[in-house]
C-alpha cells in the first residue's frame, strides 16, 4: 500500500482518537487542576502565563507575545478582570496606558497551567524516546508543515 495513504489514515486516526479523548474527559471526573483550567480559554491561560513571566503587561505587549489581535486580548482580559484573576493599574499621568498584573488567584492559575504544561511535555518526551534523531527531524518537519497549512487557511 502507498505509504502516503498510510500516513493519511494514521493522521485521521490521531484526530479521531483526540476528539474521543476530549469527549471522554468531559464526561469523566478530572483532577481539580484540570477542572480549574477548563473554565478558561487558551488565550486567557496564555495571558496569565505571559503576565507571570513578565510581572506585568499591557495589551500591546500581550498581543505581540501571544501573536493575537488587540481586540482578542481585550476580550480575554475582560473576563480575567471580572473574575479577579488580574488587576489593572495605570502608570503616571498616562491614563491610556493600562498594565495588568496577577492577583493571588491569578498566580495560582498560572502555577496550575505550568504544572499541566509540564505533565503534557513529559508525556510527549516519553513518546519521543521511541524515535531516533532522523525520525524526530521528520516529525518536526511534518508538524511545522501542518502548522503552516493551518495558518494559511
Amino acid at each position: 500500500m502507498d505509504r502516503k495513504n498510510d500516513a493519511i489514515e494514521a493522521l485521521q486516526q490521531l484526530i479521531t482518537e483526540r476528539e474521543s479523548a476530549v469527549r471522554r474527559r468531559k464526561g469523566m471526573k478530572v483532577s481539580q487542576e484540570e477542572a480549574i483550567v477548563s473554565d478558561w480559554t487558551l488565550t486567557q491561560l496564555h495571558i496569565v502565563a505571559a503576565i507571570k513571566e513578565k510581572g506585568k503587561a499591557n495589551n500591546t505587549t500581550l498581543s505581540e507575545v501571544l501573536k493575537v489581535t488587540k481586540p482578542a486580548i481585550t476580550k480575554a482580559v475582560k473576563k480575567l478582570l471580572e473574575h479577579n484573576v488580574l488587576e489593572k493599574t495605570q502608570h503616571g499621568d498616562n491614563k491610556k496606558e493600562v498594565y495588568y498584573f496577577l492577583t493571588k488567584s491569578g498566580e495560582m492559575l498560572a502555577l496550575i497551567h505550568d504544572q499541566l504544561h509540564e505533565q503534557a511535555k513529559n508525556r510527549y518526551l516519553r513518546i519521543f524516546k521511541e524515535f531516533n534523531p532522523t525520525e524526530l527531524e521528520t516529525i518536526i518537519r511534518f508538524l511545522n508543515a501542518i502548522t503552516e497549512n493551518i495558518k494559511s487557511h
